[in-house]
């Protein structure tokens, strides 16, 4: 109990600002009790979640004539923010929900909805399409006092993850490195945040669906000087049992199920001469691994980083501890980017 107590006192000395501290006491606490009231606290604490405050309670006044947008994870996370959130029907461009609805409740097609564009109210819940959707609906004849946009919300929160520029600011020639890129993203996020003024990127994603769209998109959208490695982050070389969600939420498993044998690759061994200026880390619990992997690189660019120590409860001390193991002099930040428990980065300057 001494040592967690250093290692705790040594880690708070390099937090910056009292969000950080903040953040860490709260993600401390929760770990070590796994009482979600300290979560609750960080939510609480989010300028988003008074804005999101304000536009359920537009939703609630709709009563039975809102239709909510969006059926997946975003609503989930609604209905743990507001258990007792009133949901008569929900649109979806999925037409297996169309045909057989979600959790009970019936949903309609986007064609369906516009026919009811005088009738209804229309609450957008998802971050990653709401701009896509907001337009749809105006081209379709929906007024604006008709449509209650959750989604610019929670995305303005989202959007910042990785390159929160109260924190970071561009440099010239970045090299990056994207451990989980899922389907390329943050690479984008990553060329808009430098302006494109980037050397080259290494970005390694191990689960096979997301690999192939990650190739696509690269192609499609023309990104540049990109390396993509179809393997997942580790401390070294070798093969190890994956559980591939077929999507987000993979991660290091057991055998059975949908696990799959995926190889590995360690940030030290691929990228030869390059002074790495920018570490991303979010790959499902690996993180500590991969930043071992990466502890020569680290030790000789001192790049910053932005690393995700949400996915297991020893994360919030054991990879910040090794941070500084590497350079007792780095100065960090901690954020969180999500209306749930998840999403909690360190960021290393």
């Amino acid at each position: 109990m001494k040592q967690f107590s250093g290692n705790v006192k040594r880690i708070r000395e390099h937090l910056q600002d009292d969000t950080s501290k903040f953040i860490f006491d709260n993600r401390l606490l929760y770990a070590l009790t796994g009482d979600y009231e300290y979560i609750n606290r960080i939510i609480l604490s989010l300028p988003q979640r008074k804005e999101l405050d304000e536009a359920v309670k537009k939703c609630r006044e709709c009563g039975d004539d809102l239709v909510i947008w969006g059926a997946g994870n975003d609503l989930l996370i609604l209905l743990d923010l507001y258990p007792d959130f009133p949901i008569r029907c929900l649109c979806d461009k999925d037409v297996h929900k169309q045909q057989n609805g979600w959790r009970g409740i019936p949903v309609i097609s986007p064609e369906t909805l516009v026919q009811k564009k005088d009738e209804v109210y229309v609450a957008i819940n998802t971050s990653a399409y709401q701009e896509e959707i907001g337009a749809f609906l105006k081209s379709h004849g929906f007024a604006e006092d008709r449509i209650i946009n959750l989604g610019i919300i929670t995305n303005s929160l989202y959007s910042a993850q990785y390159f929160d520029a109260d924190i970071m600011t561009p440099q010239k020639d970045e090299v990056f490195i994207d451990g989980g890129c899922f389907d390329c993203s943050t690479d984008k996020a990553f060329i808009k945040w430098c302006g494109g003024g980037y050397r080259k990127i290494f970005a390694f994603e191990p689960d096979g669906e997301n690999y192939e769209k990650c190739v696509k998109k690269s192609q499609e959208e023309g990104i540049d000087n990109i390396e993509l490695f179809h393997k997942g982050l580790w401390d070294c070389q070798t093969e190890l049992s994956f559980e591939s969600g077929g999507g987000q939420g993979s991660k290091i498993g057991e055998e059975g199920g949908n696990v799959i044998k995926i190889a590995t690759e360690a940030i030290d061994n691929v990228v030869g001469d390059e002074k790495v200026s920018l570490i991303k880390l979010d790959v499902e619990g690996a993180e500590l691994k991969a930043l071992q992997g990466a502890a020569g690189t680290i030790r000789a660019c001192r790049p910053r980083m932005a690393i995700c120590i949400y996915h297991k409860p020893e994360d919030v001390i054991e990879i910040l501890e090794y941070i500084l193991s590497l350079h007792d002099d780095y100065k960090l930040y901690i954020r969180h980017y999500q209306m749930s428990p998840c999403e909690t980065i360190v960021y290393a300057l």
